[in-house]
């Protein structure tokens, strides 16, 4: 049912309340004043009554939805501009990688560049292309959020080993005026946990971001404590500070761009909209503590659920001469690019590298080779996907570790195919680290 617009109601309530004045108040006068110059008296102070008490009502009311109005006008006025600034900063952070990527792929195709140069240009490039995945993941990530699209997907973590690789990772961030700590409370055995690994990963990885961005000197501190039953994450800083005003601001979208030290920093504030979103999904908060000109601290808390790890048995055999066999690794992959870059990454003469272009045939071959140690999955194959796949490997196998290498993000894979039981998750695109560190973990 459509409903009345604001000026329809107030006319209605203004004709009903005066037709309802005059028929009750002239029966009451009528009833008590016989004299009509009384009655013509007293209809004229009726009248000047309903007009200064309707006048005052109406007043109020009107008074209060203005003021609503006003603020819901000031608001969306706010909102544009912080979009506008956003925009502008956005195109800035979209063009200043392309710029490196475009330029330096030119300078490539130049005739007598020295071995060092090309080097240095490739260099160049990859950290342009990084800096660029990095924004769209951050725009695709916010989106996947606000419109409720990012589930919980909760798996075995080793938690001390995840802060480990995040210390080695940004160890070649410090500089000589900045001290560098991790802090971890339980033993090995007691952070291995039920956790979304990824959303955690990704708020570490952008708390830890500010906190290199906005210090030059001092220290930078982060790790983890165990709080009744919840983890409490830290990443404390001796940046630049952030006044109290703006303690809950900034974990709003857009808001960087309304700062100025967006003119002076990268990124285009949604860093800690993406934490903030990410925390919440996770079931926990997050908040800050900050002086101006001191440092900040953020903190965020998710549930401890520690888990017992899963004791695989090991493929390895060893014959009577005492020769170790090669680790297997099945790559199912029908991209002959991705599957030329994993091959190369792998090249290990103790691996023993072998190549399915679909699930159909990654089934066949597993049949003919169970020693295999490690299965590299694609998502996206013809013939047969790799949802289907892993589901006839775990009737064959349910312990072979399979690991998800697509360009799927976790967040784009519905509750079914979670269901599929993948071991693990890599996103393409990936880098050399990030694909031996998974492959390390799964075959010792």
């Amino acid at each position: 049912m459509k409903t009345l617009n604001f000026e329809l109601k107030i006319t209605i309530a203004y004709i009903l309340a005066g037709g309802i004045w005059i028929m009750f108040s002239d029966k009451i006068l009528l009833s008590f004043i016989h004299n009509p110059n009384l009655l013509s008296t007293a209809q004229t102070y009726k009248g000047w009554f309903y007009v200064i008490i309707t006048g005052l009502v109406f007043y109020f009311y009107l008074k209060k939805h203005l003021e609503k109005l006003r603020k819901a006008e000031q608001k969306a006025k706010e909102s544009d501009l912080l979009k506008s600034a956003f925009l502008q900063n956005l195109s800035h952070e979209i063009r200043t990688p392309m710029n490196g990527i475009i330029g330096f792929t030119e300078l490539l195709n130049t005739e007598n560049l020295s071995f060092e140069q090309k080097k240095q240009y490739a260099q160049i490039i990859a950290k342009s292309s990084h800096q660029l995945m990095n924004l769209v993941n951050d725009l695709l990530d916010i989106s996947l959020i606000e419109t409720g699209s990012s589930p919980l997907i909760e798996r075995k973590v080793h938690l001390n080993n995840l802060l480990d690789e995040l210390k080695c990772t940004y160890e070649s961030w410090v500089t000589e005026n900045v001290s560098f700590e991790l802090v971890k409370e339980l033993t090995d055995q007691q952070s291995i946990i039920f956790a979304d690994e990824d959303k955690l990963r990704q708020v570490l990885n952008n708390l830890l971001n500010n906190a290199f961005k906005f210090t030059e000197k001092g220290h930078i501190r982060f790790g983890y404590i165990l709080s009744e039953n919840e983890l409490e994450f830290s990443v404390e800083d001796t940046g630049i500070g952030i006044p109290p005003e703006l303690y809950e601001l900034i974990f709003d979208r857009f808001h960087k761009a309304d700062l100025d030290i967006a003119k002076l920093y990268e990124g285009i504030g949604l860093g800690l909209s993406i934490c903030r979103g990410n925390v919440a999904i996770m079931g926990g908060r997050i908040w800050v503590k900050s002086e101006l000109g001191k440092g900040s601290s953020f903190y965020f808390t998710i549930k401890y659920n520690p888990i017992e790890p899963l004791i695989h048995p090991t493929h390895l055999q060893q014959n009577n001469d005492q020769t170790i066999q090669p680790t297997i690794i099945l790559v199912v992959e029908d991209d002959d690019t991705s599957y030329q870059l994993i091959k190369e990454i792998l090249g290990d003469p103790d691996l023993l590298i072998l190549h399915a272009k679909n699930g159909r045939e990654a089934i066949d071959i597993y049949k003919k080779n169970q020693n295999i140690r490690l299965i590299l999955m694609d998502i996206k194959m013809p013939v047969m996907n790799g949802i289907e796949a892993t589901r006839e490997l775990r009737k064959i196998n349910s312990n072979v570790p399979i690991i998800v290498q697509s360009a799927f993000t976790m967040n784009d894979m519905t509750q079914s195919k979670i269901n599929a039981d993948f071991s693990g998750y890599i996103a393409k695109p990936f880098s050399k680290e990030q694909l031996l560190a998974l492959v390390n973990e799964y075959c010792n």
